[in-house]
């Protein structure tokens, strides 16, 4: 006898990730429920999804949230700022009986780092572990959509480089990194999603190679820092600086500390059928 598939799912958030997810898991036959806080602006809900606004630290209500609308998944888009939210919200779905939680990923492989925002995310897969909650993860990479913040093209004309430029990473779509875990969550058997860790891969390439698919109309400039006239310099520096030191790859593995080609983007053939956008579509270059 099959295993029945997830059809309730909880998505904390609305932004880059969740609105277009919400959209997907709705299109995959889901109900799904909106969660963002009080304080949030005010931001269009997909429709068709249920809405509460419920700060993330408050479990109860979180948990009699879950419980109203038998919420058996709970995905996470809460940001880097706020990734302190979310051990409230995972014994808020504990508490609730919720089957599943994805943690807030959507970016290079975080298992086994201790430092920084990749430490943070990876206590908190622990975290889940302890409580007995079990977890999807999903590696993506860098976002194709943000290529162009990331060389500071908008503001300054040019594909400004950091470094070498040279060491692959992954770099996958936003339609495709929603389109996949929409897909998963609503086609996968428990059993399969259970303590799963997903690598998806839309292309791999360096920093050199994004930087000349624009071809010769846009001069690429090689700088040692971003000027104090782009804004957010830094945080665009260290998009640059996991290019260079070869963690982007969705192939990467912190414990081996190595990536390894052939792993990144393991998890596509999840997704059958499915053509995977490249930068050149998603950028229309």
């Amino acid at each position: 006898m099959s295993e029945a598939t997830y059809k309730s799912i909880a998505v904390l958030g609305i932004g880059t990730v969740a609105n277009p997810l919400i959209k997907e898991l709705l299109a995959n036959g889901a109900s799904v429920l909106v969660i963002t806080r009080p304080s949030s602006k005010a931001r269009q809900i997909p429709e068709g999804a249920h809405h509460t606004a419920i700060d993330y630290t408050d479990a109860p209500a979180l948990t009699a949230a879950f419980r109203k609308h038998g919420v058996e998944v709970v995905v996470s888009t809460i940001n880097h700022g706020a990734l302190d939210a979310q051990p409230p919200a995972a014994e808020a779905a504990k508490e609730a009986g919720v089957k599943l939680f994805v943690p807030s990923e959507y970016g290079p492989p975080t298992a086994g780092h201790t430092e920084g925002i990749g430490g943070m995310k990876s206590r908190f897969a622990d975290f889940l572990v302890a409580t007995g909650l079990p977890y999807t993860r999903l590696y993506v990479g860098v976002f194709i959509d943000w290529i162009p913040y990331l060389f500071a093209l908008d503001e300054t004309g040019k594909l400004n480089i950091i470094g070498e430029g040279s060491s692959p990473a992954t770099v996958t779509a936003v339609s495709d990194i929603t389109g996949f875990l929409a897909y998963v969550l609503t086609h996968l058997p428990p059993s399969q999603l259970h303590n799963a860790t997903f690598r998806i891969q839309g292309e791999r390439k360096t920093l050199r190679e994004l930087a000349a698919l624009y071809g010769d109309r846009v001069p690429v400039v090689d700088i040692s820092e971003f000027p104090s006239s782009v804004k957010n310099g830094a945080p665009r520096a260290v998009l640059q600086a996991i290019f260079n030191s070869g963690i982007g790859s969705t192939g990467f593995d912190a414990a081996e500390g190595k990536d390894d080609e052939q792993r990144a983007g393991s998890s596509n053939s999840l997704w059958p059928g499915h053509q995977w956008r490249t930068v050149k579509e998603v950028l229309n270059l």
